[in-house]
């Protein structure tokens, strides 16, 4: 059986919350991601995403902000060893579409359900 930990995006593009919104976004573009993690004195903090950029900042923000305003927090995370099955359930409970991967109080991936999606077609009997 796959699990998250087979399906997951080792490489985590991280900023500081004091970073500027319109520099996250530059980072995004230039990387073709939807999201980042953002930290605070070195620690994982909150993660912001396309979604937080189009409902919050330009709704009722400013591109100079820094993005921690913006970041959505608490981090839902789960382990490497979770079952792809039991990550879309989260996903899906709680209407995400990323899962931070955590192991031993470190962030070693991200899981989104592009990768998810990814799996199931690589493998669909094996879900």
């Amino acid at each position: 059986m796959m699990r998250v930990g087979d399906a997951m995006v080792k490489d985590v593009v991280t900023v500081d919350y004091r970073t500027p919104v319109r520099e996250v976004c530059r980072i995004m573009g230039e990387k073709k991601i939807g999201s980042v993690l953002v930290t605070k004195e070195g620690k994982p903090y909150g993660i912001f995403t396309e979604r937080d950029l189009v409902s919050k900042v330009l709704l009722e923000g400013n591109l100079d902000d820094e993005v921690g305003k913006y970041t959505s927090s608490p981090l839902i995370t789960v382990s490497p060893d979770y079952s792809l099955r039991e990550a879309a359930r989260i996903m899906a409970d709680m209407k995400i579409k990323r899962l931070i991967v955590i192991e031993n109080d470190e962030v070693v991936g991200i899981f989104t359900a592009a990768d998810l999606a990814r799996a199931i077609a690589k493998a669909p009997l094996d879900f």
